[in-house]
């Protein structure tokens, strides 16, 4: 498997999840979803409560990104950053304004030593709160660089834009976390072109396999780029894998 060698070690939980230790070595989850996560193995359901976590980033409302968010807020003492709708309907649930920070795409906050800037994606936000659809806002991606510059852009559920062009113009980043699946987000092909416009060293494909319809895979998208021309080192982990 590809290094990274940034002194920052990223481990997929499966899904849409992630865990940053970043080189400051604060601990970071992107996205809440491990409990009910049928690809998180049960090691990482007990570490990110074991080993504590200091932020937690929400990419938008779905389930299959949130359905923890409670639990774990009660179960770890984490800085919990979304877009507004999102803090405010976790506010809504109990959890203390001080522990949230709600902003906006195009926006800039710093938790935990990192700077994450919000940025544009296209999906949909919404969650099934006691039986009622409620709205959580818009989905949406971060741009995070951590204590040493090293900036990841994980781009949340998308189809590919136009906007990734802009990121990579204005922040460079070295590792693209991005959806292959198919069905709700991008497939190979378009996370390929997406790439094609950001440029980065690295990229690490998520939302795939966690369910038959997700049926993008890490060697489509490695023809695909091939087929663009795009020259990035994708790094395919497994579910609980991490590199750094």
């Amino acid at each position: 498997m590809a290094t990274i060698g940034r002194d920052t070690t990223i481990s997929w939980l499966g899904h849409g999840t992630f865990h940053i230790q970043t080189p400051g070595g604060k601990k970071i989850l992107i996205d809440a979803w491990v409990d009910g996560n049928p690809s998180c193995p049960e090691e990482w359901k007990q570490r990110v409560r074991s080993e504590g976590l200091d932020a937690i980033f929400l990419t938008h409302g779905h389930f299959d990104h949130i359905a923890d968010i409670l639990t774990l807020a009660n179960d770890t003492s984490a800085t919990i950053v979304g877009q507004f709708d999102i803090t405010s309907w976790i506010a809504s649930k109990g959890v203390s304004q001080d522990r949230l920070v709600g902003f906006n795409k195009g926006g800039t906050v710093e938790v935990a030593g990192i700077r994450a800037t919000m940025t544009h994606a296209t999906h949909s936000s919404t969650f099934t709160d006691n039986g009622v659809i409620v709205p959580m806002g818009c989905e949406a991606g971060y741009v995070l660089r951590m204590e040493n510059g090293f900036t990841i852009y994980h781009t949340g559920d998308t189809a590919v834009t136009m906007d990734m062009q802009i990121i990579g113009d204005l922040y460079h980043p070295e590792l693209v976390i991005l959806p292959i699946g198919d069905h709700f987000t991008m497939d190979p092909m378009q996370a390929a072109y997406a790439l094609k416009l950001i440029r980065p060293k690295f990229a690490i494909p998520e939302h795939y396999g966690t369910f038959p319809v997700l049926r993008g895979t890490p060697d489509q998208l490695r023809e695909q780029c091939n087929a663009f021309g795009v020259e990035v080192t994708v790094i395919d982990l497994k579910p609980g894998e991490s590199v750094s």
